[in-house]
C-alpha cells in the first residue's frame, strides 16, 4: 500500500536465516522489524548482525521473537536481559493463520520478465518492515505478512496467457471503464486492477526534407494507414511519404500498433515497407527521401526526431521530464494486469516497490525508463509561465491565467502528474506511481519547509468556467490525499499543501481520460 512509503523505515534487512541464534526484533507497530544475531548491548540499543551489515535497536521498544532470545539471554556477556525487551517470546509462540494468494505472473516479452526479476530481487534483498520474504532459486517470490498471517507465493508462469498475473505494456489512450471514483481508491486500496512496473517510450523520426517538425498522432496513424502519401497533404514539403515499420510482431511493432493505430481506428497499409530492426529504419531516414518511422527513444537518431501533438494539437517534444511525466504522447507503461484477484494486499507490496527509487535505479539499467520524479528544466518552466502574458483570453481565464502567473511565477514542477476525477485502472495504476515518486522525492533531504502545490488543469463540454471548478476540485482532493497519505513526511520536514485549478489556461499538453464524461481534469505537481 501506498502507506508502506509513507515512513523512512529504521532500517533494512534481508530475511535469511544467519546462524543458530538468529532471532526477530520487532516492534508492536512493526516500525522496526530486524532479523538476525544479537551481538551486542550497551544498555540501551541492541546490536545485531544482519546479511546487510550491523544495526542498532532500542530493547525497550521491540519483542524479541525466536528460541535464540534465550540462548543470547543465558550466554551473553554485554549485560542483556529480558526485562530490557517488551517481551520475549520462543518459536512455540502462537501461530497466526491468514489468507493466502498462489498466482502466477507471466510476460508479454522476454525483457518484461527480466524487469520482474530485477524488481522481485531488489525486493526481496532490501526489504523492511513486516513481511517476511524470500526468493527461491526457481524465481517464485514467497511473502509472510507477521502480523495477519497472510502469505503469498508469485511463481513464474509459462504461459503469459493463462497467468494469473500478466506484465505487458498498456495504453493510457483510448477510452477504458470506470474502476476508481476518487483518488483514494486507487491510492489507498489493494484491490487494484493494474501496477505500473516500468516506462517505454517512443520517438518518430522523419527525413529531414520533408519539411516537417511536428506530427500529430491522427496524421502519424493517416500516414501509415496509406491516406498521406505526400508531405504537402499536411503542411510539409512537395514530396512523396515513405513510411518504414517494424515487424507487427515485435515489441516495438506491437507497441506501434496499439499506440497510434488502434486509437484512430486504422490499419497499417500493406504497402508500408516492413524492416527488420530498429537500426535499420534509424539508418534508412538519413538516406531515404520522404521517410518516416517510428522507434524507441534510446534508439533513435536525435538529428530525425520531431515533435508529437496529441489530439489538442500541443507538440511535445520527447525530452526526459516530458516522457515521465506523461506530457509526451508516445509513452507506454508496462503494468502489471491482474486476471485474478489477490487474497492478500502482499502483491501490491511488492509492485508498490517497483515505483520507488531503489527499484527504479535498478531497471533502468535494463534498458527501460527511469520514471522517479525529475524538477523541470528553468528555461522550459520560464517560456510556460511567460506565455501567460501574451495569451488571447475570456474574463474567466483571464482571472485564472492571473493567479497562474502569481501561485507559479517562483515555483519549480516536479514530473509525477496524474488524471483527476474517475480514473481507469490503468490510470490508476500510473497515479498511483507518480504519487510513490513524489512521496520519496519529499522524503529527501534539501527541500525541507517548502511549499507543495497540486495544479490542476481541465477542460468541460459546459465551458471554461466548468472547467476551471472541476479542476480545482480535483487538485483540492490530490492536496488532500497527500496531506493522509504522506501525514508524517510532510509534518518532519515542515512542508506545507496547496491547491489551485486553472481549467483549460495554458495547459502542458492535452487534457484526455479514458473514462467516458463531460469533464477530464489532470494534476500537476509544483514546489516553491
Amino acid at each position: 500500500m501506498i502507506s508502506r512509503f509513507t515512513t523512512t523505515l529504521f532500517c533494512a534487512v534481508a530475511p535469511l536465516a544467519l546462524s543458530a541464534q538468529s532471532v526477530e526484533l520487532r516492534s508492536p507497530d512493526a516500525f522496526i522489524n530486524v532479523r538476525g544475531e544479537i551481538v551486542g548491548f550497551n544498555g540501551v540499543m541492541v546490536q545485531v548482525e544482519t546479511t546487510v551489515g550491523r544495526v542498532a535497536v532500542p530493547a525497550s521498544e521491540v519483542i524479541c521473537y525466536g528460541n535464540g532470545c534465550f540462548e543470547a539471554l543465558a550466554s551473553n556477556d554485554f549485560g542483556l536481559t529480558a526485562e530490557a525487551f517488551q517481551d520475549v517470546v520462543g518459536d512455540a509462540g502462537p501461530v497466526v493463520a491468514g489468507a493466502v494468494d498462489s498466482l502466477s505472473v507471466g510476460f508479454a516479452s522476454r525483457s518484461y520478465g527480466t524487469l520482474h526479476r530485477t524488481i522481485a530481487g531488489a525486493y526481496a534483498v532490501t526489504n523492511s518492515g513486516n513481511t517476511r520474504v524470500e526468493l527461491t532459486s526457481v524465481g517464485e517470490l514467497r511473502l509472510e505478512d507477521q502480523t495477519t498471517g497472510d502469505t503469498a507465493a508469485l511463481s513464474v508462469s509459462s504461459s503469459d496467457e493463462v497467468a494469473d498475473i500478466r506484465v505487458d505494456t498498456v495504453s493510457l489512450n483510448g477510452t477504458a471503464g470506470r474502476v476508481y471514483n476518487t483518488a483514494f481508491a486507487w491510492a489507498t486500496g489493494t484491490d487494484l486492477s493494474h501496477q505500473m512496473l516500468g516506462l517505454k517510450s517512443f520517438s518518430v523520426v522523419v527525413a529531414p526534407n520533408a519539411g516537417i517538425t511536428a506530427l500529430s498522432m491522427n496524421d502519424l496513424a493517416r500516414i501509415f494507414a496509406g491516406e498521406v502519401t505526400n508531405w504537402s497533404q499536411i503542411g510539409g514539403a512537395d514530396i512523396g511519404v515513405l513510411p518504414l515499420q517494424l515487424p507487427p510482431n515485435s515489441e516495438a511493432g506491437s507497441a506501434f500498433q496499439q499506440l497510434v493505430m488502434e486509437p484512430a481506428g486504422l490499419q497499417v497499409s500493406g504497402s508500408v515497407l516492413t524492416m527488420s530492426d530498429e537500426a535499420g529504419v534509424s539508418g534508412s531516414i538519413g538516406q531515404f527521401p520522404g521517410s518516416v518511422g517510428v522507434v524507441t527513444t534510446a534508439s533513435a537518431d536525435q538529428a530525425f526526431v520531431v515533435d508529437v501533438a496529441g489530439s489538442c494539437g500541443i507538440a511535445i517534444a520527447p525530452t526526459p521530464f516530458n516522457i515521465i511525466s506523461g506530457d509526451y504522447a508516445l509513452v507506454r507503461p508496462i503494468m502489471a494486469t491482474y486476471n485474478t484477484a489477490p487474497n492478500t494486499a502482499l502483491p501490491a507490496e511488492v509492485f508498490d516497490f517497483a515505483a520507488g527509487d531503489v527499484a527504479q535505479g535498478l531497471v533502468e539499467s535494463e534498458g527501460f525508463i527511469n520514471y522517479s520524479a525529475l524538477m523541470m528544466n528553468s528555461t522550459d518552466k520560464n517560456a510556460r509561465i511567460s506565455g501567460l502574458l501574451g495569451a488571447e483570453l475570456d474574463d474567466v481565464q483571464r482571472a485564472a491565467a492571473a493567479e497562474m502567473f502569481q501561485a507559479l511565477f517562483d515555483a519549480d514542477r516536479l514530473s509525477p502528474t496524474m488524471t483527476g476525477g474517475p480514473a481507469s485502472g490503468p490510470e490508476g495504476a500510473w497515479n498511483r506511481a507518480m504519487l510513490i515518486d513524489l512521496i520519496d522525492f519529499l522524503q529527501e533531504p534539501g527541500n525541507e519547509g517548502r511549499e507543495i502545490i497540486f495544479a490542476g488543469f481541465g477542460q468541460s463540454a459546459n465551458g471554461n468556467a466548468a472547467a476551471i471548478t472541476a479542476s480545482q476540485e480535483a487538485a483540492a482532493s490530490f492536496a488532500a490525499l497527500l496531506s493522509d497519505v504522506a501525514a508524517d513526511t510532510i509534518a518532519q520536514n515542515n512542508y506545507t499543501v496547496a491547491s489551485y485549478g486553472f481549467g483549460n489556461v495554458s495547459p502542458a499538453t492535452c487534457i484526455d481520460g479514458q473514462v467516458a464524461g463531460s469533464e477530464y481534469t489532470r494534476i500537476e505537481v509544483w514546489i516553491r
